[in-house]
């Protein structure tokens, strides 16, 4: 993980992370709005019975269902920028606040973010194209995973604004 932050810890890599993954989550955001489903998304990601999956996805309008097919086109990499951007993000602050490399531990959960993303996408996508149908596991599997993804991403997110605020306070701190 040393020769993964090191690689990655550039401020001009994590300006094209941020970039790529801005246009991306725009490009899922307006493919789910275009279908008026970018809440249903979530209430599908936080179902953890069949039942209840089978129910929701039997009430949408076919313009829902459409753009829940339609976003996969950018889902399918989208995993990848979001945990690059986490990665060299927390890798670029990690150096900034001068954290030794014991702190690489807390980049595996990017990947993990990630992982778990594509678990889910791979259970979803199948039963949003109406080529199987939901059952109790997979269903639970695939909540399970979301609701991770969204943890780690949340914990990630409150990661860099501490980190952030450490360097501003570290830079005071030296400048005075």
């Amino acid at each position: 993980m040393n020769a993964v932050r090191r690689w990655l810890a550039h401020p001009l890599i994590v300006i094209a992370m941020a970039v790529i993954y801005i246009v991306s989550q725009s490009m899922i955001a307006h493919t789910l709005q275009q279908g008026g489903a970018e809440a249903l998304l979530f209430r599908f990601q936080f179902c953890y019975q069949a039942d209840a999956f089978n129910a929701l996805l039997h009430t949408i309008s076919d313009a829902q269902l459409n753009a829940l097919q339609q976003h996969f086109a950018y889902d399918h990499a989208h995993p990848l920028w979001y945990g690059l951007l986490a990665l060299s993000l927390t890798s670029w602050l990690f150096n900034l606040n001068a954290l030794s490399a014991r702190w690489n531990l807390l980049l595996w959960p990017a990947i993990l973010m990630s992982l778990l993303d594509v678990v889910e996408n791979t259970i979803h996508e199948p039963w949003f194209n109406m080529l199987s149908t939901p059952s109790d596991p997979w269903v639970m599997i695939a909540g399970i995973s979301a609701t991770l993804k969204w943890t780690l991403a949340a914990l990630y997110l409150a990661g860099a604004l501490a980190l952030t605020v450490r360097y501003i306070g570290l830079r005071k701190t030296l400048t005075q």
